[in-house]
């Protein structure tokens, strides 16, 4: 495609070279932050690239890759692959990029604009870009058409009794023979032939009935591949993995899910990964295969329980990730629909959630696997009256996979008929949460909004009370009271009042601290438990804490799903979500008004404003928590903030790109203290250490900090 496209507009195109030890030494050596394996790699190609003095190197931001006339419109690439143009510049100084953002399912007129403004500088016409575009489409299209013939082919010809290796995979990875240990040659010198995933005939299985919301491109492609395989009996497959694989980590369940009795090989490739064990590994499956004698195996059914208006006398459990799933909890009763948040996580939680996971999927996804595993099986749980709620998403990070795993891990556990209710964060959210009771969201944002304001009034008052403890108490108060004013519809504005009065007479220490800014992942920057008190331990380091608040993610959602419905034509959802927004944005303002000339952290920047403020690092095709965890960074350095803390899941793929970008962010701010702090549930020994150092670091700069505003 992309070859024929820049030919036809009359470049020269120049490849790097194959992957080899060096490009992996020099890539390893470049990145900024721990990735997956292929993109420390393509680093070194970038620089094996300059190397051969190139004028500019195409490195584009691949969104959606899912092509016209297929059964799932949606087929995004993971966190990594679309950020890999923004990854690549933090890492490496003066690169002559061209990155445009690349979304297949917009179209190629929209793709044309897209280029366009990438090579301004060539002054190329729309419609020459336009006919190029178009010879690269069919240039891809006649490839793909031969790969396939190419592959029905050798299927065909393939005896009853004859035996084949399906090399499931990423194409950088089961492509490339220097990141797969060039293990398809290595399977014909032990005499079985690898036939690569591109040559399987893929589009003969609709895998959207079991596997609805598998918005990965790779994803959608791997359970394709599986469901041929285990159709298949002369086919066995070979499933190529990379550790940090942030898709594989819940993939690889539903793989196995998917493969049900029929045996397979995984493999997992690194840049520590050698030959002799990985070829030991082919041998012995190859003996294993080779006794089972062929196999087509069944697999169960995978059921999809949702939750329903009909499922309104089910008590509904809420993963207590912070504060606000209380004030959630009280929106739902007050709508007739009994709920309460799940116990606080402990160690126990942590136990059951790895007991049912591999281990490798989000932190958040553990802990929350673990309270429901908990629920279901405390003493008196009856199953005919429970419900789970765990919103959905669409992409590209690993959130909208979670509600799918804890339902494969509910029926394993034997709860099979405990409904999930998992309202997708896309355009049609405020529909889906409109079954509750058509004011449940105005009752839920209420709470939002006051329990914001409540854990900036707590972490403004705890670092200088004079009485250990008095703001906590206060907090537990006024957290009891707006979750009653919420249940029993009363109005709000005595509750603020009353607050803002009692932590505003709390007696305090009149000292100066650094004031330290917490941006990252949602749930472990806002679960005390997850991130191991951070909020405290920078108080008893000396500082105070201004947490981003949770009502942005909800701001944020509104902004991309009245931009999704727009460009969709979706007028419905549009005109929902605008005006959702419009009277969610009232009731902040006017919350917010109640402690104007208290609150040093009230103000918020303007969603918009947010998104902007990260431009210069990151662009807003790229959906998620990363962006608004740089631009919320680039505004806590206009407000006084003396420096940032990145809290973030171990091997969260939003979380490593804004670790990598903060360092060019902090390059740009004059060395501005940030740490990233990575948490897996194993308290780390030296994280303390690191912790005391950063706030040793913001202190310093704390006497430079601009005035807040």
């Amino acid at each position: 495609f992309w070859r024929t496209f820049f030919e036809g507009l009359g470049f020269t195109v120049v490849l790097s070279d194959k992957s080899n030890k060096t490009t992996i030494r020099r890539g390893l050596e470049a990145v900024v932050a721990e990735s997956c394996f292929p993109i420390k790699v393509a680093h070194g190609h970038v620089l094996d690239l300059m190397e051969k003095g190139v004028d500019k190197i195409f490195l584009p931001s691949f969104i959606n890759l899912a092509r016209e006339g297929e059964k799932m419109e949606r087929g995004v690439a993971c966190p990594y692959v679309q950020t890999i143009p923004y990854l690549v510049r933090a890492a490496v100084k003066g690169l002559p990029l061209i990155a445009p953002s690349i979304d297949f399912g917009d179209g190629y007129d929209q793709m044309a604009k897209e280029l366009k403004k990438e090579l301004k500088d060539y002054d190329i016409g729309a419609g020459k870009i336009k006919r190029a575009l178009a010879e690269g489409a069919k240039a891809q299209e006649e490839f793909y058409a031969k790969i396939q013939a190419r592959g029905r082919e050798f299927l065909d010809s393939l005896p009853a009794d004859g035996r084949a290796i399906a090399v499931i995979s990423r194409p950088y990875n089961g492509c490339d023979p220097g990141l797969n240990l060039d293990l398809p040659d290595k399977l014909r010198d032990l005499g079985v032939v690898a036939v690569p995933i591109d040559f399987m005939p893929l589009s003969d299985v609709d895998i959207s009935r079991d596997w609805p919301n598998m918005y990965w491109r790779s994803g959608q492609r791997i359970l394709q591949a599986a469901e041929l395989v285990r159709r298949d009996p002369r086919l066995n497959a070979l499933y190529i993995t990379n550790y940090g694989c942030g898709p594989d980590s819940f993939l690889t369940k539903y793989f196995k899910e998917v493969m049900g009795d029929k045996p397979y090989l995984q493999l997992e490739v690194d840049e520590h990964s050698a030959d002799a064990g990985a070829i030991t590994r082919c041998e012995a499956f190859l003996d294993s295969i080779e006794n089972v004698g062929m196999l087509k195996a069944g697999r169960r059914k995978i059921r999809q329980v949702s939750y329903s208006r009909s499922g309104r006398a089910r008590k509904i459990f809420i993963p207590r990730m912070c504060d606000h799933a209380f004030a959630l909890a009280s929106a739902f009763r007050r709508h007739g629909i009994d709920a309460e948040p799940t116990e606080p996580p402990d160690s126990i939680t942590l136990e059951l959630g790895r007991k049912h996971t591999s281990g490798k999927e989000c932190y958040p996804c553990i802990v929350t696997t673990g309270d429901m595993v908990k629920i279901c099986t405390r003493q008196g749980f009856d199953p005919s009256a429970a419900a789970f709620f765990m919103p959905s998403g669409t992409g590209p990070c690993r959130f909208g996979q979670y509600n799918m795993l804890h339902r494969l891990v509910l029926d394993e556990i034997g709860f099979p008929d405990v409904p999930i209710y998992a309202p997708n964060q896309d355009e049609g959210l405020y529909k889906d949460l409109g079954m509750v009771g058509s004011r449940f969201v105005r009752s839920a944002w209420q709470g939002i909004v006051a329990t914001d304001l409540l854990n900036k009034c707590l972490h403004e008052s705890r670092p200088y009370e004079k009485e250990n403890g008095a703001a906590e108490t206060l907090h537990r108060e006024f957290l009891g009271r707006i979750c009653n004013a919420i249940e029993k519809g009363l109005p709000m504005d005595p509750t603020l009042r009353d607050m803002r009065d009692a932590f505003e007479g709390l007696p305090k220490n009149d000292i100066k601290k650094p004031l330290i800014g917490i941006v990252g992942e949602i749930y472990v920057r806002s679960n005390e438990f997850s991130n191991e008190s951070v909020i405290k331990k920078i108080e008893a380091l000396g500082g105070e804490a201004w947490l981003a608040p949770f009502g942005e993610w909800i701001f944020y959602q509104n902004h991309t799903n009245i931009d999704a419905a727009r460009r969709k034509g979706k007028l419905s959802e549009y005109f929902s979500c605008l005006t959702t927004h419009f009277v969610q944005t009232r009731i902040e303002k006017k919350y917010a008004s109640v402690f104007e000339g208290y609150l040093k952290t009230l103000h918020e920047p303007p969603i918009k404003e947010t998104i902007s403020l990260a431009l210069p690092y990151l662009r807003a095709s790229f959906q998620g928590e990363a962006i608004l965890s740089i631009g919320k960074s680039v505004d806590f350095t206009r407000h006084g903030v003396s420096g940032l803390v990145n809290a973030m899941p171990f091997n969260c793929m939003p979380g490593t790109i804004v670790a990598a970008l903060l360092k060019k962010f902090s390059e740009d701010y004059a060395g501005f203290p940030y740490i990233s702090m990575s948490y897996d549930g194993n308290e780390q020994a030296g994280a303390i250490t690191r912790l005391e150092a950063f706030m040793h670091q913001a202190e310093g700069r704390m006497n430079d900090a601009p005035a807040r505003v």
